[in-house]
Formats: structure tokens, C-alpha cells, sequence
């Protein structure tokens, strides 16, 4: 991961800035991209589309802003387990931090099922 705004020395910043994901794996995304070529990446549309660039993912703005209101939703309830099994991944075995450690990778594999289940239209 590369910081592309490292905080200053007596200070935090207000923004964090991280190379987004698609640049971040972009060797991998080459390799492998999960969505399909001129097929819109909302699966509430899925519509056959003319991509005007090799990584276009949704066929318009509105379903783009569709995928990204949904992934701040799921993003939003699956932050603070996130955060707190990275701060306490490292807790002693029998300890209240390590239980807290599971039970928010349990709350992360259940909320990844329940986005999964969403997008297929089964439901949560």
C-alpha cells in the first residue's frame, strides 16, 4: 500500500489517502477482473453495454452510484469489526480482546454472506 499524504509530525490529517483498490491490485485485476466485459458490474441491471474504456464496470453514472451507495451501506455496518480485528488481532488466546477478535471476524463473514445473498436477490 502506498500513502500518497503522510501526516505530519504533530498533527493527524483529516484525510486519509490510500491508492484506491483497482490501483492498489491493479496486477491482480489484470489477471483476474470479477466483472465481465460490457456487462454492467449493477446487478440490479446487468445490461449489455459499449464500454468506452477497457475497465468500464456500469453501463451509466446512475448505476455506478447505485454499487457505491450500496458498498458504503455494507461498508458502514462491516467497519468497526474491521477495525477492531486489526487493532486486537494479536490478543493473548483466553482473553476478552480475543473473543472480541472472533466475534467480529464471525460478524464479517455473516455480513459478506448477507451482501452476497442481497446481490444475488435472495435476500439478506
Amino acid at each position: 500500500m502506498t500513502l500518497l499524504d503522510p501526516s505530519p509530525a504533530n498533527g493527524f490529517t483529516s484525510h486519509i489517502r490510500i491508492e484506491s483498490f483497482k490501483d492498489y491490485a491493479y496486477p491482480e485485476l489484470a489477471a483476474f477482473q470479477p466483472w465481465q466485459d460490457g456487462i454492467c458490474y449493477n446487478p440490479l441491471c446487468a445490461k449489455p453495454f459499449d464500454p468506452s474504456r477497457d475497465w468500464g464496470m456500469y453501463c451509466c453514472p446512475a448505476c455506478e452510484r447505485q454499487v457505491v451507495a450500496e458498498m458504503q451501506r455494507w461498508g458502514r455496518r462491516m467497519a468497526w469489526p474491521l477495525l477492531l480485528h486489526r487493532q486486537y488481532k494479536y490478543a493473548a488466546p483466553g482473553t476478552a480482546q480475543a473473543d472480541l477478535v472472533r466475534a467480529a471476524r464471525r460478524y464479517v463473514t455473516m455480513a459478506q454472506s448477507a451482501w452476497m445473498r442481497e446481490r444475488a436477490g435472495v435476500g439478506p
